[in-house]
């Protein structure tokens, strides 16, 4: 017969190697996501946030809850299927339809609201392509800093799209140098691997 004091023991070594192996470190590469993130910054991304997976992997058992508008995700495009993993923001969800006008988001017609703050002390890096304009972006369950452009580019107007089921609209927060699903399409559900916890390490400038 197995001692009850064992038994609890190797639950709790069960437990602990679930949590090692799905609380992972991440190190940025690229100026994509600022200011919320500078390439060199290291971050811990909840593996387990949306599916059960086995840990050290990404095998996914069971499915647990949805990502939603403002998450943070680890995610992978299909057109640029490899095992690099991108830091994007969910910005639609399924059946929301997405348009942008003059670097403004409308989500099902409602139009986000913008808030310009000062760029002073964010310790933005010189050397990497930032927006000109720091704004808090709100609305729809959103809340965060966007660096954006103060004038038309290419990807100032995009849309209308509705996003398909299963799929998922993300941007990067520095919207005037990031890949994502404006150029790349919606991601899917399944190429959808963690959620971003917290920063852990800032480089130094």
């Amino acid at each position: 017969m197995v001692k009850r004091s064992t038994l609890v023991l190797f639950l709790i070594v069960i437990i602990f190697v679930m949590l090692l192996g799905n609380f992972r470190t991440y190190l940025v590469l690229g100026a994509s996501d600022l200011p919320t993130f500078q390439s060199g910054d290291k971050v811990i991304i909840n593996r387990s946030a949306y599916d059960v997976t086995f840990p050290f992997t990404s095998l996914k058992i069971m499915a647990l809850r949805k990502p939603g508008r403002g998450d943070m995700v680890l995610c992978n495009f299909p057109a640029k299927h490899n095992q690099d993993y991108w830091l994007k923001r969910v910005i639609g969800i399924p059946g929301d339809t997405i348009v942008i006008r003059k670097n403004r988001i409308y989500i099902n017609q409602k139009p986000l609201r913008y808030e310009v703050i000062e760029k002073d002390g964010f310790g933005l890096p010189e050397d990497e392509a930032v927006g000109d304009i720091l704004a808090i972006e709100s609305g729809m369950g959103l809340n965060h800093t966007v660096a954006i452009p103060n004038s038309e580019n290419i990807i100032s107007n995009f849309g209308p799209l509705v996003v398909r089921d299963d799929h998922y609209f993300v941007l990067g927060d520095n919207r005037a140098n990031s890949l994502d699903s404006r150029f790349l399409g919606s991601v899917s559900r399944n190429e959808i691997y963690g959620k971003y916890l917290f920063r852990i390490y800032r480089k130094e400038q």
